[in-house]
């Protein structure tokens, strides 16, 4: 089987509600040369057979190699990234979420993007947020465009500059830079990001809509909102 150009990486965790759409909005993109590689971070529930069943429906139409890789242990979101990665064979990593949706046309904007600019490691998108069932709540606008902004944001605002689902970057240079700190359970993109703009990497957000970004009670981001700030809290005192 010949290397694909993107490797598509998502890490689960009991997600069985909304899985399967993530995925489907993954095996529906325009763009085809790519593969699947899922951790499943010790789920409970059935994602896993959700998972195994939506692969099913789709390996008639989808070419590409999909893998699927069970813990079992919950390890987080960084660290089941890494392990994820180190099957990766595409030039590019693109993440996706188990509980949000994918643009179909969002892997072909992305990967156009930095074959048009090789010195960019990592482009993110602007999302819609969407309430549990789907329903439109908003545009998130936030990610700024601006190469500067992006910088100021994390380096001096100490917020978070890309919409981690809609992230799409080189992987040579991510193993360069250690990959996800383990050490950061909630906050493990941003302390990437953090981490690459030291080290000189360039990033570029696109104001082209690319992911459906869910809201729901269990997701980590509300489920343990304090946490998330603390630990950014944390990162950032550690490394600026």
């Amino acid at each position: 089987m010949s290397v694909p150009l993107v490797s598509v990486i998502m890490t689960v965790c009991n997600c069985e509600r909304f899985v399967k759409e993530a995925l489907e909005s993954i095996f529906r993109q325009t763009f085809r040369d790519f593969e699947i590689i899922i951790y499943d971070d010790a789920s409970t529930d059935t994602t896993w057979k959700v998972c195994v069943d939506t692969i099913k429906e789709y390996e008639s139409k989808f070419m590409g190699a999909v893998r699927m890789i069970p813990g079992n242990r919950n390890v987080g979101c960084g660290e089941g990234r890494n392990r994820a990665i180190k099957r990766a064979r595409g030039k590019y990593i693109a993440i996706q979420d188990g509980d949000d949706i994918s643009f179909q046309n969002r892997l072909e904007i992305e990967v156009e993007f930095l074959e048009e600019n090789d010195d960019i490691f990592c482009v993110g998108g602007w999302a819609d947020k969407m309430e549990e069932n789907g329903d439109f709540i908003e545009f998130m606008t936030y990610p700024p465009l601006d190469e500067r902004e992006i910088f100021y944001e994390a380096m001096m605002q100490k917020n978070n500059p890309i919409i981690d689902p809609s992230c799409m970057y080189i992987r040579e240079v991510f193993n360069e830079l250690g990959g996800y700190d383990n050490k950061w359970k909630l906050v493990p993109d941003s302390n990437l990001w953090i981490r690459a703009m030291q080290a000189g990497c360039r990033f570029a957000n696109l104001s082209d809509v690319l992911v459906h970004y869910r809201q729901h009670p269990n997701s980590v981001t509300n489920r343990r909102e304090m946490d998330v700030v603390r630990e950014q809290i944390r990162m950032c005192k550690e490394l600026l």
